[in-house]
């Protein structure tokens, strides 16, 4: 009897941080342990999103295009990183303001199995002022969501 495997489809939220990447060894084990596709998600927010006009019309495109070829970039240095581990892997890469609320539709509409993403362990005050990405995301999703804290000095 073939067992079916619990994850097909494993998502990993990257911001291009150090803090970000730590959950994908995590993600790869488990990609790698139920033979899952996994997926590097990037939300890209533009600098001052909300005055986007005006950075056009200030001739800022240009730096905006740069930075989004940066992370297009790195997202596919690290597809190949993981590719080469023999892993299923693709990148994805969406843009708009709210991230939690993209990864979300993003969740929703790919069908994905399990969202594994770091936390910066923000604690009390600080959660509360800068709310939390992650705590969102586990809001509005139905599927499990691992948090991997990051390392302690």
């Amino acid at each position: 009897m073939v067992q079916e495997s619990r994850y097909n489809k494993v998502l990993v939220p990257l911001d291009g941080s150090g803090w970000s990447q730590r959950a994908v060894p995590h993600a790869a084990d488990i990609a790698r342990t139920n033979n899952a596709e996994l997926i590097l998600l990037h939300v890209f927010r533009p600098p001052a999103s909300e005055y986007t006009d005006q950075l056009s019309l200030a001739g800022q495109d240009n730096q905006i295009q740069q930075m989004r070829e940066q992370m297009k970039q790195y997202l596919i240095g690290l597809r190949t990183e993981l590719r080469g581990e023999h892993l299923q892997v693709r990148t994805h890469m969406v843009e708009g303001g709210s991230v939690a609320h993209l990864v979300c539709d993003y969740v929703n509409s790919e069908g994905v199995d399990l969202v594994v993403m770091s936390t910066h362990g923000r604690s009390g005050i600080a959660q509360f002022l800068f709310g939390s990405v992650a705590n969102k995301i586990m809001q509005c999703v139905k599927i499990p969501v691992l948090l991997i804290h990051p390392e302690k000095d």
